[in-house]
């Protein structure tokens, strides 16, 4: 069960992360993947201090990855199978985003990833907790 719990947690991760706040996952369910990829994009700008020349590198790679995901998220793959590709897709993410950050921006950029990773964690485990309470 625990590794169904963490399948589950990675895929909302690689849905969700590395860039939108927690605040906005019900504009993630309703939205386009330019919207997703834009969403990214100011998010990184605003927290990473990009330049036009990174900035225009890393829009593409967002806009990218939320064209797969939307593809994965529509199609009649098995959800576990959609749960190990939404992992290696951010994996695949992060490697390509490390090839264009600075050192500092990429160490920034992980520092904040955990730090949204932690609260989204936080928050499932209080709604797994509510559910299990409320049955």
């Amino acid at each position: 069960m625990r590794t169904i719990v963490k399948l589950a947690i990675t895929a909302v991760l690689a849905l969700a992360l590395p860039t939108l706040a927690v605040a906005q996952m019900e504009e993630i369910k309703n939205s386009t993947p330019e919207q997703r990829a834009e969403m990214q994009d100011k998010w990184m700008q605003s927290n990473l201090s990009l330049d036009s020349k990174t900035s225009a590198s890393v829009s593409a790679i967002n806009l990218k990855y939320a064209k797969e995901t939307q593809a994965l998220v529509a199609s009649n793959t098995p959800n576990f199978k959609k749960l190990m590709t939404f992992k290696n897709n951010s994996q695949a993410k992060d490697a390509e985003l490390k090839t264009i950050f600075t050192p500092q921006q990429y160490s920034l950029y992980e520092q904040k990833k955990s730090e949204m990773e932690a609260q989204i964690k936080q928050q499932l485990q209080e709604k797994h907790q509510a559910a299990q309470s409320g049955s």
